[in-house]
């Protein structure tokens, strides 16, 4: 990658519409069973969409792989809901919220990926946003507003290049998002292989210095957060990190942009809910189930009554082995069928601190320790590095995108 400060053919003003189309017209029936991308499956800022699914159609925006998808709705388009369509076959087309807009590249003209991180500029969002309208939580896009617009873009070749730059980063994040996906498959297949197989083909009297007990036998704290807001505390601007369930992804990392702020004199205020490196956090509220192991790069950090904190005796195990139980499908199950379904479904620490497993001798869980630490150490360095390069993403693509910066082509 070279980026350097010189000058170039100019850039020129135009509007949105006269370098990519907008809501281009595709044709598919009702009923025909198509890939679906729901608003709630795209990440923020994230190019990569995660997942889809199959339905029949019946209305919604209509796309093919190239096109980039912009949430025109609050708070998705705040959140930075925007991502670049990929997961389709050659000629095949995909729908999805009308609460998208869709952005293709015209040929000669623009580059669909740098149309995405176009999307993704500071530019195009402030311009967006600004031009929302509606009642409170319903506020959506004024498209003739955004695209009546007129934003200074390079020359196609400058534009490749530029999403080149940009486009060589994220496809290092998405491959490291894939490899700790793995890592996380391996280490609940061991921890299937070592504790759930392992009990199904050997009678128990075969397992010397195997024990019945609980999850709360293997924690020293079993607790929850509080919202700051119910006590006349206030979030800030700035501060301490204040996970919220949409803070953790189902593979146990943390999403820094999802992270509330409250003030240091709030955080020593809730004390009971301060966290502490190896806290397992588990959502039990709204959204249940996202387990994540807290880590000292999030420290200081507090938590809110959506979450529950478990904090291992290390006497007895480690946060390893607490948070591969939970998202283990034996724990899942007994746990699907304590919710309660109230105004939203939600889980009592009681159930979870009963739930029951059998306890194996300190020396296997060490073993299965020293198996596993590997899994982990380097999910962790991933993690690092995804954070890294996200960083060096953020600061790159404003200043690339507006011509502070430029490539050589």
């Amino acid at each position: 990658m070279s980026v350097v400060r010189q000058a170039h053919q100019p850039w020129k003003e135009c509007k949105p519409g006269e370098v990519a189309e907008i809501n281009p017209f595709e044709s598919l029936k009702k009923g025909a069973i198509a890939k679906k991308i729901p608003m709630e499956v795209l990440q923020p800022f994230t190019k990569k969409i995660p997942k889809y699914e199959i339905e029949r159609y019946n209305g919604g925006v209509k796309f093919r792989n190239g096109d980039t998808l912009v949430a025109r709705i609050t708070p998705s388009l705040e959140n930075g809901k925007t991502s670049f369509v990929d997961i389709l076959e050659e000629n095949e087309i995909g729908f999805g919220s009308t609460e998208f807009i869709v952005l293709r590249e015209k040929n000669n003209e623009s580059d669909k990926h740098f149309l995405y991180y176009l999307a993704l500029s500071p530019e195009f969002r402030e311009i967006a946003i600004s031009s929302m309208t509606g009642s409170s939580g319903r506020q959506r896009v004024q498209n003739d507003v955004v695209f009546a617009h007129d934003f200074l873009l390079p020359p196609l070749p400058e534009q490749k290049a530029i999403a080149t730059v940009l486009s060589s980063l994220d496809d290092k994040i998405d491959l490291l998002h894939r490899q700790n996906k793995t890592l996380e498959a391996m280490a609940e297949a061991l921890f299937r292989q070592w504790f759930v197989l392992r009990q199904a083909q050997q009678p128990e009297d075969a397992d010397e210095g195997w024990g019945e007990g609980t999850l709360g036998d293997l924690c020293v704290v079993i607790t929850k957060g509080t919202t700051p807001t119910t006590l006349g505390h206030q979030f800030t601007e700035t501060g301490v990190n204040f996970v919220k369930a949409e803070s953790i992804t189902d593979t146990g990392d943390f999403i820094w942009e999802k992270f509330a702020k409250i003030s240091a004199e709030t955080h020593k205020y809730l004390s009971r809910s301060i966290l502490q490196d190896g806290d397992i956090l588990c959502s039990i509220a709204g959204t249940i189930g996202r387990i994540a192991i807290t880590t000292s790069d999030i420290l200081p950090a507090n938590t809110n009554k959506a979450i529950a904190i478990l904090r291992a005796n290390l006497d007895k195990c480690y946060p390893e082995f607490i948070y591969l139980f939970m998202k283990s499908s034996m724990f899942r199950e007994v746990m699907d069928g304590k919710i309660v379904h109230a105004v939203q479904p939600n889980l009592s620490l009681g159930e979870i601190g009963n739930s029951s497993l059998r306890i194996s001798p300190l020396f296997y869980l060490m073993e299965f320790k020293s198996t596993i630490q590997p899994l982990f150490r380097k999910k962790r360095e991933n993690y690092i590095q995804i954070r890294t390069l996200e960083k060096l993403r953020d600061i790159l693509l404003p200043k690339l995108m507006s011509g502070e910066v430029r490539v050589k082509i």
